[in-house]
């Protein structure tokens, strides 16, 4: 069975920096990882990879695939254009068991909520949400940490569902 797991939130609420934290989380459990940046695939051993200056606190997004005890994860983490979406979606469908994609919190007409609850109902299944950001937050490494809690949620919630908890 197919399941999108939605990181959701307003925009520049942290659902890309969340994205590498479940990134982060997952990839010890991952026998075969491909990571693309930018199109280009690239070698990624969990660090977080950020957009050129003046924009040093976001984080650059990102898909992944992962290979975990059988089961396929993609995450997608660029998922504000709903065509741009659906290509990355499309690209990675037939072969996954969980698609990680992050969402804004608008549902309206041209939406990527809207084209993925109407395109892939039947797999529309769990969402998490982020909150929004603490300004007074302001070294990358703290933004990255107060999102952990809910990526953990999330990594642990796709830990479950495969057989991680007949190999602990």
């Amino acid at each position: 069975m197919k399941e999108f797991v939605i990181i959701a939130g307003t925009q520049n609420s942290g659902k890309t920096t969340t994205a590498w934290c479940v990134y982060q989380r997952l990839l010890p459990y991952s026998d075969a990882t491909q990571m693309l940046i930018g199109g280009a695939q690239v070698e990624n051993h969990g660090e977080i990879v950020y957009k050129i200056p003046p924009y040093d606190n976001f984080p650059d997004d990102f898909k992944a695939v992962l290979h975990i005890y059988g089961y396929t994860v993609a995450i997608i983490s660029a998922g504000d254009i709903d065509e741009w979406l659906e290509d990355d979606v499309e690209s990675v469908y037939s072969e996954v068991d969980f698609i990680v994609t992050c969402l804004r919190s608008y549902n309206r007409a041209g939406s990527s909520r809207r084209m993925l609850m109407e395109k892939y109902s039947k797999d529309y299944t769990k969402e998490f949400w982020v909150e929004a950001p603490n300004m007074s937050l302001t070294h990358p490494m703290d933004i990255v940490n107060s999102k952990r809690p809910v990526a953990d949620r999330i990594a642990n919630y796709i830990l479950v569902q495969t057989d991680y908890r007949q190999l602990v």
